[in-house]
């Protein structure tokens, strides 16, 4: 319905309304007296903008609230589309609303709510509302929102304090009292922005704002706060200038994952103040998350001798131990505890104890002579399969080969389509001669799905049915081994975990109609990032393998990989685990690269005197849309944990 015109007669206003041809006469109350015609102006209001991620990925399917605050009628709720994009409009009276403030807010299950308040002025020109939405699990070595707005805050209320002109300070006291004593950032941000928006702001005020904005979820606009304190940071004289600026949008890179660029920051405000432990610390934290291990250390030792918290302390511990250095590890952990019971801390810290403790057990595996060291002779006698290798006559050929492989496993891992494929499993407990004692066969559908970024590299997979809801494997309770997790047995040779083991090249050899350079390799027990557990009668251990893998020449992908024990578990009393996996190419119709995955795998296993022996072959695989119902159903049911490649 579009009204046109107000008619206004003895104190009682008409509004004249027309509908589908028809006339209708509204009357407003308490008008003015008078008599008067006047024409009511419509102007659109059209409120537009995009939803992402930290790291710039489309938020679809996010509810995003538009609330221009005029009570009934100025709340409206639209959902994000695959490309995170959102707008809805806003059809007001001219007079009455020739500005417009308008707060939209950003919510999807699994992340923080993101807020923006934008004031659109007069005249009805809009522009685009982002928000970047903060997913609410994060990296147990990253710095989280509440430490960052705690380590910050006193800093700058005492510089910023002393710097608040007479005109600004009721709106600077009042904006601290509600973040501060009230805890209510959402109502601290006006006068905050009031005090930014007086002559002459500090760099401290625009930061206070910041972070006051991100209290509430305003990532965009705090970003913008961060920026203007470093460009008035900057106009300083060189001793005038702080580090907090450059500190705080380093912090804020990191947590885009763009650990790079962070450094950067960080290493302008280390410059700025060489001894600042709490600058010194993020710099470390940060080459921590970009997995430069050395650096981080380097760092930490430096921050910690500068009197940074005990959480620099922790950092230093997963340094270290990345090293390889289990002790330093060790001794730094103790430190972080005080005496403190281990129980008694939060989760991550828990887990890196735990991590640690699994480190030391496997310390006894550094004596032993792996397959990296054998002579070939003595390889090819405990591998028939070696029998025709071409002994290569140096290592020069080696650095190449791994990069070109790590490539491929990265490119895998990084653009894997999920799928699903039928599964034959054939379990087998044999006698002492190697011959069949007793046997079961099983068929399901076997699911490999891409994990989460923040859950790390590899894949997850699990069994279901035809309708892809998860099933039980049968067996254990009748004496049979379970197995699984192949999928993820190249990750051994990815760029980031290739520093875990050694490796050496053995020579060529034909196999299964290809040419294929043959690459030996045994794990670090100090570095390895790749482990296996095995789980046995309620106990479980870390193990070790090493083993040979057989890489086609001309693709540089795996066709064929064995493991073995880098060295039996005596505790567990497991003599003997070697799984044989043969990879080959999958093309599905939808994508124009083939993916390599494995086709058959034989596992066998030597346990408490004990044989065993099984075997998986893959066939008719598909692209599986983890939108689908099928997804749907699986995920309703618990998860099947997937351990190692050799479970019990």
């Amino acid at each position: 319905m579009k009204c046109g015109y107000v008619i206004e007669l003895a104190g009682v206003a008409m509004v004249l309304c027309a509908t589908a041809g028809r006339a209708q006469l509204g009357i407003i109350p308490n008008a003015p007296l008078g008599s008067t015609l006047r024409p009511i102006e419509k102007l659109d209001w059209h409120i537009f903008g995009r939803v992402t991620t930290l790291d710039g990925e489309p938020a679809d399917n996010a509810m995003v609230r538009v609330d221009i605050g005029a009570g009934f009628g100025s709340v409206k709720t639209v959902q994000t589309d695959l490309q995170g994009r959102y707008r809805t409009d806003f059809n007001l009276d001219a007079q009455s609303y020739q500005s417009l403030v308008v707060t939209v807010t950003a919510s999807k299950p699994g992340y923080d709510d993101a807020r923006e308040t934008v004031n659109f002025g007069s005249g009805g020109k809009t522009w685009a509302i982002n928000l970047v939405l903060r997913s609410q699990a994060q990296e147990p070595d990253q710095l989280s929102e509440r430490d960052f707005i705690s380590s910050l805050l006193p800093r700058l209320l005492k510089t910023a304090t002393a710097s608040v002109p007479n005109s600004a300070r009721r709106d600077f006291n009042r904006g601290i009292q509600e973040w501060i004593e009230r805890h209510n950032a959402v109502r601290a941000v006006p006068f905050l922005a009031r005090v930014v928006k007086r002559a002459d702001p500090s760099a401290e005020a625009h930061e206070l704002l910041a972070l006051a904005l991100l209290d509430e979820g305003s990532w965009d606009s705090a970003t913008r706060e961060l920026a203007a304190a470093a460009q008035l940071n900057d106009s300083r004289t060189p001793a005038a200038r702080r580090p907090e600026p450059l500190l705080a949008l380093g912090v804020l890179e990191s947590w885009k994952g763009e650990q790079k660029k962070a450094a950067g920051f960080l290493l302008r405000a280390l410059e700025i103040a060489p001894a600042d432990p709490l600058v010194t610390e993020e710099l470390g934290r940060v080459e921590l998350l970009d997995r430069n291990w050395e650096a981080a250390d380097e760092y930490l030792r430096r921050a910690i001798a500068q009197g940074a918290n005990r959480e620099a302390r922790l950092l230093r511990v997963r340094a270290v131990l990345e090293e390889g250095d289990t002790a330093e590890a060790q001794n730094e952990m103790q430190k972080y505890l005080g005496g403190r019971p281990v129980r008694a801390m939060p989760l991550a810290v828990r887990m890196l104890y735990s991590e640690l403790e699994d480190r030391l057990q496997l310390e006894g595996y550094s004596k032993v002579k792996s397959v990296v060291a054998q002579p070939v002779t003595e390889l090819v006698h405990a591998m028939p399969e070696l029998k025709d290798l071409r002994p290569a006559a140096d290592q020069s050929a080696l650095p190449a080969l791994l990069q070109q492989l790590g490539a491929n496993v990265a490119a895998l891992f990084a653009n894997f389509p999920n799928t699903i494929s039928v599964e034959q499993i054939r379990q087998e407990r044999l006698r002492s001669n190697g011959k069949i004692q007793d046997q079961l066969a099983q068929q399901c559908q076997y699911l490999l799905v891409t994990r989460p970024a923040e859950a790390g590299l590899g894949l997850e997979e699990y069994r279901g049915d035809a309708t892809g809801a998860r099933v039980a494997i049968q067996g254990l309770d009748n004496g049979f081994m379970l197995t699984s997790g192949f999928a993820s047995s190249a990750l051994i040779f990815h760029p980031d975990y290739q520093p875990g083991s050694s490796f050496r090249y053995l020579g060529t050899q034909s196999a299964g109609g290809r040419e294929t350079e043959v690459v030996a390799f045994a794990q670090k027990p100090a570095r390895a990032r790749t482990v296996e557990r095995f789980n046995a009668d309620g106990q479980s251990a870390l193990i070790l393998v090493q083993g040979v893998a057989w890489i086609d020449a001309a693709t540089h992908q795996i066709v064929r990989m064995r493991t073995d024990l880098l060295k039996p578990q005596s505790q567990l009393r497991l003599g003997r685990q070697t799984t044989d996996i043969e990879f080959g190419p999958v093309r599905f119709k939808e994508i124009a690269k083939e993916v390599w995955l494995p086709r058959r795998v034989t596992v066998t296993v030597e346990w408490k005197g004990k044989n065993y022996r099984n075997q998986h072959e893959y066939s008719d695989f598909r692209l599986f849309n983890v939108n689908t119902r099928e997804k749907q159903s699986a995920a309703a049911l618990p998860p099947q944990p997937v351990p190692c490649s050799a479970c019990g």
